[in-house]
């Protein structure tokens, strides 16, 4: 006589009460950070911009060049170390879900939000 296995994170029925959650480490978590991310820095960026009336021309008046860099560039080193990170794959994953969100914040930022609220990208170099 057969035994029946329940297999983690298996579905049998379609109610919805069985589905795995997204567990830090798997590809939905990747997103899921990305997801976030993308969000934390365009409210940031937001917050600075109208919140407080900083533009991009006043903040790199007074501002180090490392923070005058578009935060899409802070991406690079964290593609770099998540590409050394594949012994860790959660690490790895959360990694490349930051890179990811700064790539996407900036390139919404400067492609969507701004032309609809100003009129131009606002894209300039440091």
């Amino acid at each position: 006589m057969e035994r029946a296995v329940r297999v983690p994170g298996a579905n049998l029925n379609d109610s919805g009460r069985n589905r795995p959650m997204i567990i830090p480490g798997t590809k939905p978590a990747m997103w899921a950070w990305a997801a976030a991310v993308t969000v934390l820095s365009e409210a940031v960026a937001l917050f600075t911009r109208f919140g407080l009336g900083v533009d991009a021309a006043q903040f790199n008046r007074t501002a180090p060049l490392v923070l005058q860099l578009h935060h899409m560039f802070w991406s690079l080193p964290l593609f770099a170390v998540a590409a050394a990170m594949r012994p860790f794959p959660r690490v790895r994953r959360a990694l490349l879900g930051i890179a990811i969100g700064l790539v996407a914040s900036d390139l919404l930022h400067h492609f969507a939000v701004l032309p609809i609220i100003v009129g131009n990208t606002g894209w300039h170099w440091p």
